[in-house]
């Protein structure tokens, strides 16, 4: 990976900061600017233009889930993907929210997809395992994503604790009728 200045790295990470709380309506260079404290001339001078600029945030993205992955890898219990490793990370599941709630934009649904590919097998095996339920199952499969994909709604960066979203989610299986 190349070396980032250290002032595309504020506008990167500014820009992935915003997208992640308000989507892709943030990408804005003019507030940019204003709150990286650096000119709109640098940014095109690091970007181009925006769409330049959002698909370094969508590659920057994949690569927190590669990230991902990596601690996911010695895994064996399903309450581990909640450890205060990961939930350091909430930003980018609240990307990765943005990037579900957008998905209607080929891009975001393609990058969504590349980036759950690092953690999807993973976080399924060991779901299947937590609920010992057939992990052939293709019903079992469409419920997970149901779920996986209600999670990421439901996901925000407010002070909640993405615990209490797992909390929830269990709640709704379990109820009874």
């Amino acid at each position: 990976m190349e070396k980032i200045s250290e002032n595309k790295g504020k506008w990167i990470d500014q820009g992935y900061a915003l997208f992640s709380q308000i989507g892709p309506d943030a990408l804005n260079v003019e507030k940019l600017s204003h709150l990286v404290g650096l000119s709109r001339s640098s940014f095109y001078y690091y970007f181009g233009d925006l769409h330049q600029f959002e698909e370094v945030l969508l590659s920057k993205h994949v690569e927190n889930y590669v990230r991902f992955g990596e601690l996911m890898k010695d895994y064996t219990d399903f309450k581990q993907l909640f450890s205060e490793e990961i939930m350091v990370h909430k930003e980018v599941l609240a990307f990765q929210r943005q990037l579900l709630i957008h998905k209607s934009l080929e891009r975001y649904q393609k990058c969504s997809e590349e980036a759950r590919v690092h953690t999807e097998a993973k976080t399924y095996d060991l779901w299947t395992k937590y609920k010992k339920v057939d992990k052939d199952s293709d019903e079992e499969w469409a419920l997970f994503k149901a779920i996986r994909d209600f999670y990421y709604i439901q996901f925000d960066q407010s002070e909640q604790d993405p615990q209490d979203v797992l909390v929830l989610l269990h709640s709704y299986l379990t109820h009874k009728k």
